[in-house]
């Protein structure tokens, strides 16, 4: 029996970029589902309807990994492709995804994503990511970053390219934009989450009665284990990530999840001491 794809989009305001991804999935995959973080401000859901039916109004919560198995719950298929309204697949892609999902032995793939500068890719073969996955296989909690399934099956490394073309660049957007969004927003929006139980989400396929062994650390030493983390997060990317072959993006990605891991360990302190991080640098409230 063939095996078919379910591709999911979970969006917001995505109205200059989304019919490209769509339309690389028209008659490619065998069902697409569209889902919007919130009321759709703009023209993102007329242009959806060009392509499916399957579309879906959720609560706002600014985070896609927290839509992530409301999203996989709706699909029809084992096999799902998450895409973000910025990816599109490429002709290569297009050609052999369903290929792919015919191989026994898989359970995931993930596929090259390279750094995109507004005009051109810097990277080749870094980085990879996982949007490719039986969600028979697949393990989640609805947690913020949780956006790549942990498998317990084969995850494959396969060599093609999915596009990634948003419409600002995704290699260092600058100093503001990196302290406003990822330190700010991003930062104080996963302390919040770190400090919560687990009862408190929502889980698919998780077999443990805990969080990670990662989060765990961090809720009960933050301070201790923020440099910790910096440090092994600096030199694990470095090593793993072909800095020698893709230079200077993969520096650049390797000291700025440092610094996110010295705040994040920064902020979860000041919650658990009861400050408002509202009160902390950088002085952007989370979402």
């Amino acid at each position: 029996m063939k095996q078919k794809i379910s591709a999911i989009l979970i969006v917001y305001n995505e109205e200059k970029l989304i019919g490209r991804a769509l339309k690389s999935l028209k008659n490619i995959v065998d069902e697409i589902l569209v889902f919007h973080d919130g009321p759709c401000l703009d023209d993102t859901l007329k242009i959806a309807r060009k392509y499916t039916k399957k579309i879906f109004i959720l609560p706002r919560k600014g985070r896609a990994a927290l839509h992530l198995i409301a999203a996989i719950k709706k699909t029809k298929n084992d096999w799902i492709l998450k895409l973000d309204a910025d990816e599109f697949l490429s002709k290569d892609l297009q050609k052999n995804i369903n290929r792919l999902a015919q191989k026994k032995e898989a359970a995931a793939y993930t596929f090259r994503w390279p750094w995109w500068d507004g005009k051109k890719y810097l990277t080749k073969n870094w980085p990879v990511k996982k949007v490719m996955f039986r969600k028979s296989e697949a393990s989640f909690i609805q947690y913020p970053g949780w956006d790549e399934p942990r498998t317990k099956g084969k995850t494959i490394n396969a060599e093609y390219l999915l596009e990634h073309k948003p419409q600002k660049a995704n290699y260092f957007n600058g100093s503001k934009s990196f302290v406003n969004k990822v330190l700010g927003r991003y930062g104080k929006t996963q302390a919040y989450y770190t400090l919560k139980p687990l009862s408190d989400f929502e889980t698919y396929n998780y077999d443990s009665d805990d969080f990670p062994l990662n989060i765990r650390l961090r809720r009960r030493f933050p301070i201790l284990t923020a440099p910790l983390f910096s440090f092994m997060a600096f030199f694990i990317i470095l090593k793993k990530h072909h800095f020698l072959t893709e230079g200077k993006p993969v520096f650049i990605e390797a000291l700025e999840t440092s610094i996110f891991y010295l705040f994040l360990g920064y902020y979860v302190y000041n919650l658990k001491i009861g400050n408002n991080l509202d009160n902390i640098f950088p002085k952007t409230k989370p979402i």
